[in-house]
């Protein structure tokens, strides 16, 4: 009976749970991504790429485009040796692709600058926790050697054989004897401790010298690298200079072109045929200064009455 009542109990549990519905929980991890703490579908992120690789990048990159903008530069000196009349419009071309190589290199020289910086503060940082580490060391010791050094063991000897002699003299007897156990523990602790100490603290101190040198060598890159910057800069400006140059030159060529043409097919305005005739033929004559006659002035007080008669003239 008891069999049956519990086969129907089960039977009815089952009916219930297959008319509940499905669940929408996700099913509970397996059994080796719980022991693997979630973390196989779970990668942990890079880390950040090193300094030479990042100026390596950086580098690549630069010189990509740089080949890209060599190749356009000499395009155009081909065109200006194989075409000189072409010249004057490539070369102002030409120096605008150098102003953009210029800029590129002035950009990409200041990127590595600061990748050098930031690199330099991270061994900074690396310097104050050197030197941290071996003031730490340096209190280890001295905190060694205080302790091994501050109790005089024959002073404590003697006042323990001397003590011991006297009745009712147990309790510091005692204590004489804790303090010499502790002398003879900080001995203990001094003699294995301090050759391990001491060598951490040289090694930091070699280590933070090696700091130091790389610090030193990462600011002087940086620095060289601003100078390139810089020196990129002061390029852009001159190259800029030269294209003004070159524009002015070439618009007064334009200019010089021009007008030479133009005076050259310019046509000239000759007189008309009338005008010539006009002036060739015969021009008429002015009246000239009455002269006296010789003949009538010899024989007459009156020089008036003997002005010669002009010859009369063609008519108009």
């Amino acid at each position: 009976m008891k069999a049956i009542l519990t086969w129907v109990c089960c039977a009815l549990a089952g009916g219930a749970f297959a008319q509940q519905p499905p669940s929408l929980e996700a099913p509970p991890p397996a059994a080796s991504e719980a022991a693997l703490g979630g973390q196989a579908e779970h990668p942990a992120a890079p880390d950040k790429e090193v300094l030479q690789v990042r100026v390596r990048h950086l580098l690549d990159d630069f010189d990509q485009r740089h080949q890209q903008r060599v190749l356009e530069m000499a395009s155009y000196d081909k065109v200006g040796d194989d075409e000189p009349s072409v010249k004057r419009l490539a070369n102002p071309r030409k120096v605008k692709v150098e102003i953009k190589d210029e800029l590129d290199r002035e950009q990409t020289s200041q990127a590595l600058a600061k990748e050098y910086a930031q690199e330099a503060v991270l061994v900074q940082n690396q310097e104050q926790s050197l030197q941290d580490f071996i003031a730490k060391r340096q209190k280890t010791l001295d905190d060694l050697t205080k302790r091994a050094g501050a109790v005089n063991r024959q002073d404590l000897e003697l006042a323990a054989a001397n003590l011991a002699r006297q009745p009712g003299t147990e309790t510091q007897v005692r204590e004489i004897r804790r303090q010499l156990a502790d002398a003879d523990r900080a001995q203990q602790e001094l003699a294995v401790e301090q050759p391990q100490t001491q060598q951490e603290a040289s090694s930091a101190e070699e280590e933070l010298k090696k700091l130091h040198t790389l610090e030193q060598s990462l600011l002087k890159e940086s620095k060289a690298y601003k100078a390139d910057a810089a020196s990129a800069h002061q390029n852009q400006l001159n190259l800029a200079d030269r294209l003004e140059f070159y524009l002015v030159d070439a618009q007064a060529e334009d200019v010089i072109d021009q007008d030479i043409k133009a005076a050259e097919a310019a046509p000239h305005l000759a007189a008309s045929r009338e005008v010539q005739d006009t002036l060739e033929s015969l021009a008429p004559r002015t009246k000239e200064d009455a002269k006296p006659d010789e003949k009538c002035a010899a024989t007459s007080t009156d020089s008036k009455g003997c002005l010669q008669t002009p010859a009369p003239g063609p008519k108009e």
